[in-house]
């Protein structure tokens, strides 16, 4: 399901990198090859998840998934809009 080996691919030298430990929402990574500064952990978490969420959508429709994504956080934030059942 969510992919958990947490690799993380340079946007700068494309060079591979992985989280150490139990890394904070505040943690930065910085590139083990060219030092620059890659991504925090908690913008990590939130990709990995919207990527999963995007992948699924995409198991059960042919609809645009970013479009049907966006509309679920819509969706999810106002619980006075959803049909009660």
């Amino acid at each position: 399901m969510l992919n958990r080996s947490r690799e993380v691919t340079c946007p700068t030298c494309s060079g591979t990198n992985f989280w150490k430990g139990n890394p904070e929402p505040t943690s930065a990574l910085h590139c083990r090859y060219c030092d620059n500064f890659v991504i925090t952990y908690d913008e990590y978490i939130r990709n990995a998840i919207q990527h999963e969420a995007e992948q699924l959508l995409a198991q059960f429709t042919e609809a645009r998934t970013a479009d049907d994504l966006a509309y679920l956080k819509r969706v999810l934030a106002a619980p006075e809009q959803r049909l009660s059942a």
